[in-house]
């Protein structure tokens, strides 16, 4: 079984991912929402639509503008209209002995959509967004679930995190990824890691969700909460991005948080420490792992790649180089850690701890039994 990773750092190190074509009848979809909320939408539109100095079609019909640095959605957020940032911005520190990731056995996913787009220098690739995106994202997070903030029946977690007591500047994460293929709305799956600080959030990882993106394909997600709002990728303002190929760890100096992706540690751009009311100062909570929603009643959803851990990674979804990024800014392997999942019927979590050059390692999925 070939199993693809990808390498996420939150002081942030992470990956964004953006909405594909919708497959889904856009008269059914226009008639889930009321005419208030249709105006809403139109008016988001304008503003997530910026006018393109260059526009780029990927394979796969998306099509990607090219758009000035400062006319990116990010700078409409109001905190944010007064602002110094500029196109070729670095992090004003990094956290210190960052742990290298050699050795992998792995194959590093790649980041195929958007790498090498080629915007000119001076802009930033910005995915087109459609209406039937907007509706689809609005009915998911408003109606069906909204991830970290309602809990409903139906939503489960498996996952490995930071006990109470102490502050984080970050953390990092090596992950596998997988196909599931046969999950249909309104299931959904993620693999995410997550840092918190009371009302803020930011999530990023992999998932497989019909709401959102209209298929089952597995794609690259951030999540965002801060000031009152939420909303997955760039869907609302205040992601900004640096990196002219890839549009989409906490500074130390200026509380802003860094989306780092790979290997190499791409930056590619980073949430202002000004939009958040508790995260600007670090964060109390770092957790990795697996989430899953199945319509009560219904079968479970897949989480990972289905397979409950056993410790055996050739089969299971795991996590490895767990690590965090403590109140000197270092990056160390995770400690003072806990396993918790809410149904161990139906999920499970396996804490390896310290796996040699791997660092610290966990495996977590369900519903079935292990393959072995």
């Amino acid at each position: 079984m070939a199993i693809r990773a990808f390498i996420i750092l939150i002081s942030i190190l992470c990956y964004i991912s953006y909405y594909a074509n919708a497959k889904e009848n856009f008269t059914t979809l226009s008639s889930s929402i009321s005419k208030e909320e249709h105006l809403e939408i139109d008016e988001q539109l304008k503003q997530l639509n910026k006018p393109a100095v260059k526009t780029i079609q990927v394979n796969d019909g998306v099509i990607y503008d090219c758009v000035d640095f400062y006319k990116q959605p990010a700078f409409d957020h109001p905190l944010l209209k007064d602002h110094n940032y500029y196109h070729t911005m670095k992090p004003s520190s990094r956290p210190t002995n960052l742990i290298k990731n050699k050795n992998e056995t792995h194959s590093e996913h790649k980041m195929e959509e958007v790498k090498g787009l080629g915007c000119p220098t001076g802009t930033v690739p910005i995915r087109r967004t459609t209406k039937e995106d907007l509706i689809r994202s609005k009915l998911f997070t408003n109606r069906i679930i909204t991830p970290q903030t309602v809990e409903k029946p139906g939503l489960h977690h498996a996952v490995l995190r930071t006990k109470p007591g102490r502050r984080y500047n970050g953390g990092g994460v090596i992950m596998s990824v997988h196909d599931l293929s046969t999950i249909i709305r309104p299931r959904y799956s993620v693999s995410h890691m997550t840092i918190k600080n009371g009302p803020d959030t930011i999530q990023a990882g992999w998932t497989v969700n019909p709401n959102l993106y209209g298929d089952s394909k597995t794609r690259f997600f951030t999540f965002l909460q801060a000031g009152g709002r939420s909303c997955f990728n760039t869907h609302c303002p205040g992601f900004v991005i640096v990196n002219t190929d890839i549009p989409l760890d906490h500074d130390a100096v200026n509380g802003n948080w860094w989306l780092e992706y790979g290997r190499d540690g791409t930056q590619i751009g980073f949430w202002p420490g000004r939009i958040f009311s508790s995260l600007n100062t670090g964060s109390n909570h770092v957790e990795w792992g697996g989430e899953a929603y199945t319509p009560p009643g219904q079968k479970a959803t897949q989480m990972g790649n289905s397979f409950r851990p056993k410790g055996d990674s050739r089969f299971e979804a795991y996590m490895k180089q767990i690590t965090t990024i403590d109140e000197s800014h270092k990056q160390v392997i995770a400690t003072n850690t806990e396993t918790f999942v809410d149904d161990k019927h139906l999920y499970g979590i396996l804490d390896w701890g310290m796996e040699g050059i791997h660092g610290h390692v966990m495996s977590y999925g369900g519903p079935f039994f292990s393959a072995i």
